[in-house]
C-alpha cells in the first residue's frame, strides 16, 4: 500500500461552489478514485503566484493511502482536476482545482538527477517549462509555505528524501517573504 500526499488548491469558484467548497468535494471524490483518506489539514489561505494574478488560494494537504501505483494516482487526480471544472491554463495561473501530487512514501522519481534538474531550475524557467513525467517528491515543496504548513500537519515526521528534512525543519531554515504568508480558514 503506497502513502501519498496530495496538495489542494483553488481560487476560482466551479459550478456555482466556492473554492472552499470545490477542496471538500474533491475529498469525497479522491475515495472514489481508488484513494483512502487518511488526514486532511487545516485550509489555509493564501496569495496567489505570481504575486497579484487573481484571487487569493484555499491550499490543504491530504495524505491518502492507494494500491495505486504513483503514475496511476497522477492520472486519477488528474481527472478528478476536469470533472472539477479546471480548464487548461498558463503555467501557475488561476484555477478552479489544483491537485499536485508531493510525495509517494520517499520515492525519488524517474531518478535522483533528474529531480535535481527540476529541484535547482532557475524560478524564471520554471514559469516556463512544464516536466513531461511524473517528477516525486514534488521538485517546488521547500518553496512553497502554502504546502509545508498543511503537510506539517497531516505527517510531521515525513522526511523529504532528497533534503533530509521534516516539513517543520523547511518551514524554519527558510527566510519567508511577506506575501509568502497565510492564514487558517
Amino acid at each position: 500500500m503506497n502513502k501519498y500526499l496530495i496538495a489542494l488548491g483553488s481560487n476560482l469558484p466551479s459550478n456555482q461552489l466556492t473554492s472552499l467548497e470545490v477542496l471538500k468535494k474533491t475529498l469525497l471524490s479522491i475515495s472514489q478514485f481508488e484513494m483512502n483518506v487518511i488526514k486532511v489539514s487545516t485550509w489555509w489561505e493564501s496569495k496567489a503566484f505570481p504575486k497579484d494574478v487573481g484571487p487569493n488560494y484555499i491550499n490543504g494537504v491530504v495524505k491518502v493511502s492507494s494500491k495505486l501505483m504513483p503514475q496511476e494516482a497522477l492520472i486519477r487526480l488528474k481527472k478528478i482536476e476536469m470533472i472539477a471544472g479546471r480548464k487548461t491554463s498558463e503555467r501557475w495561473g488561476n484555477r478552479t482545482l489544483d491537485l499536485d501530487l508531493l510525495a509517494c512514501g520517499n520515492m525519488i522519481l524517474p531518478s535522483r538527477t533528474l529531480f535535481m534538474e527540476w529541484f535547482l531550475l532557475p524560478i524564471c524557467l520554471q514559469l516556463k517549462k512544464e516536466p513531461k513525467q511524473l517528477i516525486l517528491p514534488h521538485p517546488r515543496i521547500q518553496d512553497r509555505l502554502f504546502v509545508l504548513k498543511p503537510l506539517a500537519e497531516v505527517s510531521p515526521n515525513w522526511v523529504h528524501p532528497v533534503l533530509r528534512k521534516k516539513p517543520k525543519e523547511i518551514i524554519d531554515e527558510n527566510v519567508w517573504k511577506p506575501e509568502d504568508f497565510l492564514r487558517p480558514l
